[in-house]
């Protein structure tokens, strides 16, 4: 059956299409797909990443800002943003990313250990300034109150601790308890040897002093000597020694012997 449609309906068609086409066209809606300039979220992560990627010191990165650095999450557990800073390998109670900062593992670490019997903990020293024996228990970097080894035992860096803190659950704050272990203050004399120097120059100052005594006392007695074989002193014994001579004393001025004799 063949439908009838009117020349003006197919014209009125054929303008319509062709006016489709030509708007596809014009508009880009049928035309190669646009590149997506949608700005999109940056993660923190990432960016800090790519930030840190630059810094000299690799040492200080730190792109979760959880206070440990990177290389060290890195050996603590593979990942720069893995740590969560309680975790203990070896069960001593020492943090594994402590043990890594102070000596390069997670084992490393003695929380016993004391080289110089301070009552500081050597691994506790060697954050704080460098060596097992360099502390003098009272450093404050922060100025926050607790000493900078108490800091680092607590919560494992400089002025994390805020006194408060009683992991043994005993009511007596850990920053006091840690602080009454320290046995002694060797500050500068221990650290630097200055004591061993202040003994040896005392010894020195008291053998000069004995040194010099005794000579002024040599010199006073040849003094004395001199003043009672000079002047009136000497005359008085020449004279006696001649008084001797004359009445034949023996031995008397080294002659006469009491014979006439030995006078003639």
């Amino acid at each position: 059956m063949t439908v009838f449609v009117p020349g003006f309906v197919r014209r009125a068609g054929a303008v319509l299409l062709g006016a489709l086409v030509v708007g596809v066209f014009v508009l880009g809606i049928g035309g190669p797909a646009r590149a997506d300039t949608t700005p999109r979220p940056v993660r923190v992560v990432a960016a800090a990443a790519a930030a840190c990627s630059g810094q000299a010191g690799a040492a200080k990165c730190d792109v979760d800002g959880d206070r440990i650095p990177d290389t060290v999450e890195i050996t603590v557990c593979g990942t720069a943003t893995c740590a969560t800073g309680r975790e203990d390998t070896d069960k001593d109670g020492i943090p594994d990313w402590t043990e890594v900062m102070a000596c390069g593992s997670t084992t490393c670490a003695d929380p016993k250990a004391d080289s110089d019997g301070d009552g500081v903990p050597d691994y506790a020293e060697i954050l704080v300034c460098g060596s097992a024996t360099c502390s003098n228990g009272h450093e404050d970097s922060d100025g926050n109150g607790i000493a900078d080894w108490v800091d680092y035992v607590i919560c494992g860096s400089a002025g994390c601790a805020t006194g408060q803190e009683d992991f043994d659950g005993d009511g007596i704050s850990d920053a006091a308890e840690l602080a009454a272990c320290v046995k002694k203050d060797p500050g500068f004399l221990a650290s630097t040897g200055f004591q061993a120097w202040t003994w040896v120059l005392a010894g020195l100052v008291l053998v000069g002093g004995g040194a010099l005594l005794m000579y002024r006392r040599r010199q006073v007695q040849t003094a004395a000597a001199a003043a009672v074989l000079s002047g009136p002193a000497l005359e008085d014994m020449a004279a006696d020694t001649h008084l001797l001579d004359g009445l034949g004393y023996p031995g008397a001025g080294g002659v006469g012997t009491g014979h006439p004799e030995d006078r003639a």
